[in-house]
């Protein structure tokens, strides 16, 4: 099987980058920023849609599959954007792994991208290398239908697994600014657990890898998961053993 990164990350709204770009005063809250970078984007596309560059990354979360070992990839605390981009670059040289991500091409791919070039890191392959093959399960379940029409939290709801929130710009910032910066950190982490068990569970039924190695594989996550500490009990406790292959 060849190596395999199931990837999340988390963003923020770039409020030193939206002041930059428009000339905001510095006696403007940053609060006031984003709202104004929001009635922005309501009055250009009339939704709450942050543009892909003025998404900051505070986190990125995976699981690596390599060779029979499966490992975690995550961000330090207090480590910048421009170190955790760095991190990611080295790990995709390093195992050059195909991407598995729900819904990736959405945001995800393209936020990395931008903020790469923003912070001139390159990634094997250059722009359109490794993330221009990104394996979408979302995309891979549609077949030719508009891709991402189900939410990833609720498929993975129907399939036994953890549903972990997902939350868009507006939502991300006033949960970080209410101090849950740390619980959206761990969301992120347990929706890149929950890419990878939903490829697992997609690979056996499609005949790609057997039902024996995708239960030990799980096994494998589920050991890994549990020695991690209080912040993933919660997860491993709704993902039951019943639900495992």
């Amino acid at each position: 099987m060849i190596p395999l990164l199931a990837l999340d990350i988390q963003t923020l709204p770039d409020v030193a980058g939206i002041r930059t770009l428009y000339q905001l005063d510095a006696g403007i809250s940053d609060a006031d920023v984003v709202y104004f970078a929001l009635q922005r984007s309501r009055a250009s596309r009339a939704d709450e849609f942050m543009p892909f560059h003025l998404h900051r990354i505070v986190g990125i979360h995976a699981v690596l599959h390599i060779r029979q070992e499966v490992l975690l990839h995550r961000s330090t605390s207090g480590q910048d954007e421009a170190a955790m981009l760095q991190a990611l670059s080295s790990l995709l040289n390093e195992h050059m792994p195909q991407i598995v991500s729900w819904q990736g091409s959405q945001l995800m791919l393209p936020v990395l991208r931008h903020r790469a070039m923003l912070h001139g890191i390159a990634f094997p392959g250059g722009a359109n290398g490794l993330f221009g093959q990104t394996l979408e399960l979302s995309r891979l379940l549609c077949q030719g239908v508009q891709p991402g029409c189900v939410p990833q939290q609720e498929m993975a709801g129907l399939c036994g697994l953890p549903r972990i929130p997902e939350h868009d710009a507006p939502q991300s910032w006033a949960a970080a600014a209410a101090g849950q910066l740390p619980t959206l950190l761990a969301q992120s982490a347990q929706r890149a657990a929950c890419h990878y068990l939903m490829w697992l569970r997609l690979a056996a039924l499609q005949g790609q890898i057997s039902a024996l190695t995708r239960s030990q594989h799980e096994q494998k996550l589920a050991q890994l998961l549990g020695q991690q500490g209080e912040e993933w009990q919660d997860f491993l406790q709704q993902w039951t053993a019943r639900n495992r292959a």
